[in-house]
């Protein structure tokens, strides 16, 4: 009677400590918790914009804004390139705003390009406005860039570019850096601009430097461009 007892409560004893191993697959240890990825596991490509119709890739820098197109303001047109003659032909590829871009200063960096021969014979020629003593010659990941500065004032607003021009596969490629808005003095109280040029263009200074060409760029540009996410 006793040893039956005793058996019983050694096979009720093994039970319990079965239960409570946590032999069942849905119990996974909290030592096996997931690691949160971190940025550099991420892959370069996956905050980029890549333009198959042009052969080039750009990071886009988190929070800017994208755009396949440019947007018309007081000075800076709507064309493939700033401060273009009448009857340019070109196309806008991609523009990026810098976050806090607002009506009273705005901030972009464009990037057009065109195959139009005499667009590609001139391409590195400066326009009228060019700044002074602004022409120079700059790399980006290996590719030569004629850079210069141009800027136009009327009516209270302002634009300022800082250019990269650069022929490649018989294309003229065009990336303007643009600061422009209306000067805050004219309001009552003056108004506050969202971040002073000198940071606008320091942060768009950096984003080009991860532009790069691709692929050869002689297909059709009536390809789409497609944003790699």
């Amino acid at each position: 009677m006793h040893a039956g007892v005793r058996l019983s409560c050694l096979m009720a004893s093994c039970t319990a400590l079965l239960a409570c191993s946590g032999s069942g697959t849905g119990n996974a240890p909290p030592s096996q918790a997931v690691i949160p990825a971190t940025a550099s596991s991420a892959s370069e490509s996956s905050h980029a914009f890549v333009s198959q119709a042009w052969g080039f890739r750009i990071d886009t820098p988190s929070g800017w804004t994208l755009r396949r197109d440019f947007q018309s303001s007081y000075l800076a047109n709507g064309a493939w390139k700033t401060f273009t003659t009448p009857g340019s032909q070109g196309e806008p590829v991609v523009s990026l705003t810098v976050p806090g871009s607002n009506h009273i200063t705005d901030a972009e960096l464009r990037i057009g390009a065109s195959r139009d021969p005499a667009e590609v014979r001139h391409c590195a020629a400066p326009p009228s406005a060019v700044i002074a003593g602004s022409v120079a010659t700059q790399r980006i990941n290996g590719v030569s860039f004629t850079t210069f500065e141009a800027e136009n004032a009327a009516m209270s607003h302002h634009l300022t570019v800082h250019a990269w021009r650069v022929m490649h596969d018989d294309a003229c490629y065009a990336i303007d850096l643009l600061v422009f808005g209306v000067n805050p003095q004219v309001y009552d109280p003056p108004a506050t601009p969202p971040f002073s040029d000198a940071h606008a263009f320091d942060a768009m200074r950096a984003a080009i430097q991860t532009f790069g060409f691709e692929q050869p760029a002689g297909q059709s540009a009536a390809n789409a461009s497609t944003a790699a996410r």
